[in-house]
């Protein structure tokens, strides 16, 4: 596969991994929730590529859908890049703007995209699906470096959407070039083999959606299911026969619709089960290789027009038409009244995020937005919830930049646009001219801002000491290289467990706390440990103080009849020696 080259590009390939891990702390008084928390919905304060290092611990793999829409490099965005790494080209680069006439301009949105990209991959679940959104500016950059990060099999497709009108400006300049109408949406998976698309459909007419479906099944009515007695007439003869007056078209259609179980038409389908089959007008059952009963007519695959007819529950059904990869109907009109939240030239309409979430999701899933803007992504998911019952939760990104606009909704920066617009989606506006803004949707949010580093080595040195979740979480992925989705400070320590550990963490984050006994590895807690780490599983313990020797562990093995030793690790100190992320591999075998 060809490799993408730019200038920088040493510099950030691995800046990733250089990026400490910062605690997540809950801000209380900006949530609206009656218990903050960090498996609630999150609005999160802080550069992007900080934020998302510091979500690792707790959400690797467990992101189903990300959607970001970056800035598309026009030149005329005022982005500057930021990402103060240890290289003096890239330093010469901080604090400037880019503009079109910067002749490295995509060189420094190639070096801001990769290690963000990196991070969002590790993130997504292992049937989780990316979108970006992207115009004419970096497309044909971002696809070969999503090739790069996440691999060319598993891009899914380039949707090309319909953003603008031939109206304005545009139409003053179309000596100049053709006018641009479209932006691109580029899918890829972690693992196409583990994803599956749910079709998305667009509204139709019957006259659009069905022209070509002229053919109406005849069943026998005494043997129904049996093929041999299967017959075809023709749609018209069919109307005739039905007395119905052509003129009167919402008759006529309601007549259709009711008999669209037998109305369809015939397509070419290329698979060996359909090839190998006789051109006669004859009907037959075919069974695909993934197992999908279909029909056959005359060698073609037969395609009835209920298919086209999506159930929205409550006898509420619409004609519709499946959409494939040129999105005409998304609707730009009236995208300022969304959220009720002004974002000029930014916001994405509501309808394109939640075809997006629909495509590869389920009512439980996990949504990620790390350019979170004007948070359409967090309202697309708050309405979808209220729309079908869904338990989606989001996650929204958003650095507290100052801009012209935020100021002139006496916002301090992009931040409070994001959070004020998800306030108003929940809890409603009264003047919002959209009905379900009215009303308000539901549900709630949690405010995270980046607390202090989790540096090990200085861990007690810091005012304030990480929270024990924040410590577990940062504990157990380093250690097994797996999220801790949840966990609390409990009696028996114990953390969480992979198929032949179970970890355990003796801290606590009040200082006064860790002096008393009840925070030190003492022989009466190992022994407990021990009690509760049966079942051929092995202990690796943290502890902050630890009081017993390898003659207390020795004994208490015998007494208890664990054969595998323990893995004790004092933070910081052994910690440091070991160095988590391999801790188990080099401890297997380890006795003493």
């Amino acid at each position: 596969m060809p490799e993408l080259i730019w200038e920088g590009k040493d510099a950030v390939i691995n800046y990733h991994h250089s990026l400490p891990v910062r605690e997540l702390k809950i801000d209380q008084d900006e949530s609206l929730s009656p218990e903050p928390s960090l498996d609630d919905n999150l609005i999160i304060e802080g550069d992007n590529i900080e934020v998302l290092k510091s979500l690792i611990p707790k959400f690797a793999s467990k992101i189903d859908v990300i959607y970001i829409d970056p800035p598309y490099n026009t030149g005329n965005e005022n982005w500057v890049y930021n990402d103060n790494l240890n290289s003096p080209q890239i330093k010469s680069w901080l604090g400037n703007v880019v503009g079109k006439e910067d002749l490295q301009r995509h060189d420094k949105w190639l070096c801001m995209m990769y290690p963000r990209l990196v991070l969002a991959r590790e993130l997504l679940s292992e049937s989780g699906v990316i979108f970006i959104s992207i115009d004419d500016n970096e497309v044909h950059n971002l696809n070969q470096l999503l090739n790069e990060i996440f691999g060319e099999p598993n891009s899914i497709s380039t949707l090309i959407v319909k953003m603008s009108h031939l109206s304005g400006v545009k139409m003053s300049h179309i000596d100049k070039g053709l006018a641009k109408l479209k932006e691109y949406v580029l899918i890829f998976s972690k693992n196409k083999n583990n994803i599956l698309i749910n079709p998305v459909y667009e509204k139709s007419s019957w006259k659009e959606a069905f022209n070509r479906y002229r053919s109406v099944l005849i069943r026998d009515e005494n043997d129904s299911e049996n093929l041999n007695k299967w017959s075809v007439m023709p749609l018209g003869a069919f109307t005739k026969k039905a007395n119905l007056n052509i003129k009167d078209q919402e008759a006529l259609e309601n007549f259709y619709y009711s008999n669209a179980s037998r109305i369809f038409r015939t397509a070419t389908n290329d698979s060996e089960e359909f090839t190998k089959l006789p051109k006669d007008n004859k009907f037959r059952e075919v069974l695909t290789k993934t197992g999908l009963k279909k029909y056959a007519f005359k060698g073609e695959e037969v395609l009835f027009a209920s298919n086209k007819i999506k159930d929205n529950g409550e006898n509420d059904k619409t004609i519709s038409s499946i959409l494939g990869d040129i999105w005409m109907d998304i609707g730009i009109n009236n995208l300022h009244n969304e959220g009720y939240i002004s974002f000029q030239n930014g916001k994405k309409p509501l309808k394109l995020i939640k075809n997006l979430i629909s495509m590869c999701s389920h009512k439980s899933s996990l949504i990620l937005d790390f350019f979170a803007g004007s948070g359409t992504t967090g309202h697309a998911v708050l309405e979808m919830n209220k729309e079908d019952g869904g338990n989606r939760k989001f996650i929204l990104i958003q650095q507290p930049e100052e801009s012209e606009e935020a100021s002139k909704q006496n916002f301090k920066n992009i931040f409070e646009i994001t959070t004020a617009r998800i306030r108003h989606c929940i809890e409603g506006v009264k003047t919002a001219k959209d009905p379900k803004l009215q009303e308000g949707l539901g549900g709630s949010f949690t405010v995270v801002k980046l607390g202090e580093v989790l540096h090990l080595n200085t861990l007690f040195l810091e005012k304030d000491l990480p929270s024990y979740e924040a410590l577990a979480s940062y504990l157990f992925y380093h250690t097994t290289n797996q999220a801790l989705s949840n966990v609390t400070e409990n009696a028996s320590h114990y953390i969480g467990k992979t198929a032949n550990y179970k970890l355990y963490l003796i801290y606590s984050a009040d200082k006064e706390k860790l002096k008393h006994h009840d925070y030190a590895l003492s022989r009466s807690k190992l022994e407990q440990i021990l009690k509760d780490c049966d079942n051929g599983y092995q202990a690796l313990i943290y502890a902050v103080t630890i009081y017993v020797d390898n003659k207390s562990i020795k004994s208490l093995m015998e007494k208890e009849k664990y054969t595998k030793k323990p893995i004790i690790c004092q933070i910081p100190y052994q910690y440091l020696q070991i160095n988590s992320a391999n801790v188990l591999n080099n401890l297997e075998d380890s006795e003493d």
